[in-house]
This record gives structure tokens, C-alpha cells and sequence, in this order.
């Protein structure tokens, strides 16, 4: 075994080489921010992915002929489940039959509801109705980001005052 003068430096072979806390801090705190940026670029991507949604859904739809059958009034409630305005809520389709006519046109904040009511007058397919049977109807609903939904359901025409 050899050995080693007090004071005398130590051999190159048993010397500990190590970073020095300066460079072990620096280098801790480029690891930090660097995690931090790839955190905020990650949580603000699924904030915003998740902001705008268009949920429109309809509440009632009600067919109304007095008599029972002829020309009815067509009424639907739509609810704004979303975080967008509705700006229209068009029929684009009654019944097998093609049309394009407002039906609410007053915007829907999110979390609020509307109606509107069309006529024979306004759908050609609403002046032979007969209470009873179920019809088709589209809607197409408009947002303010500019999107649409297409919204598919069916009524059934009822009587109401003899």
C-alpha cells in the first residue's frame, strides 16, 4: 500500500472529478423551464381545443292541425348547449321536400332557448297534414364562428279544438 504525505495533492488516478454546484444549478433550472414550456404549450393546446363548441338541441317540436288534418303550425323550441351563438335556425327540409325558410332568427346565447313557428304560408308541405302521422324535418343551425349543424328529427301532427 503506498502512502500519501499529508498536504501532498492526490494522485491523478484517485481524483474525483465533479460538476460544480454553479453548473449542477444551471443546468437544473434549464431542466425546470424547459418542462414549464412544454407544460404551457400542452395545457394551453387543451384549453383551447375545448373552447368553442356548437351544441344546439331541440327541445319540442310540435305539429298542430285544427280538425285534423289541412294546414298545420309547425313549432320548434331550440336549446343552445355550447359556448357559441346561434345566429339562424333554418328548416332546410320537411318531409322529403326541400326548403330553405327562417325559422328563428334572433340570436340563442349559450345556455339559452328559442322558438319559431312556421305556417302553410311559409312551407307548402304544412297545407296537408294529417294529425297522427310523423314528419321529417331538418333543421340547419348557424353559429357566429360561422359552423353549422344539421339537426334531423321528426313530429308528429296532433289536433287540437274540433
Amino acid at each position: 500500500m503506498r502512502s500519501i504525505a499529508i498536504g501532498a495533492p492526490l494522485p491523478h488516478s484517485t481524483r474525483r472529478k465533479a460538476i460544480s454546484p454553479i453548473i449542477a444549478t444551471i443546468i437544473l433550472i434549464v431542466i425546470t423551464v424547459v418542462a414549464g414550456a412544454f407544460l404551457y404549450v400542452y395545457a394551453t393546446g387543451m384549453l383551447h381545443s375545448g373552447a368553442a363548441s356548437q351544441v344546439a338541441n331541440v327541445q319540442s317540436a310540435s305539429l298542430v292541425v285544427p280538425g285534423g288534418t289541412g294546414a298545420g303550425t309547425l313549432t320548434v323550441t331550440i336549446s343552445n348547449g355550447g359556448t357559441v351563438t346561434i345566429t339562424s335556425v333554418n328548416v332546410t327540409n320537411f318531409n322529403g321536400q326541400t326548403v330553405n325558410v327562417p325559422l328563428i332568427t334572433t340570436p340563442i346565447a349559450p345556455g339559452q332557448t328559442a322558438s319559431g313557428t312556421l305556417t302553410s304560408s311559409q312551407i307548402s308541405g304544412l297545407s296537408n297534414v294529417i294529425a297522427g302521422q310523423s314528419y321529417e324535418l331538418q333543421l340547419t343551425v348557424g353559429y357566429a364562428n360561422g359552423q353549422t349543424q344539421v339537426i334531423t328529427t321528426s313530429v308528429t301532427a296532433s289536433e287540437y279544438g274540433s
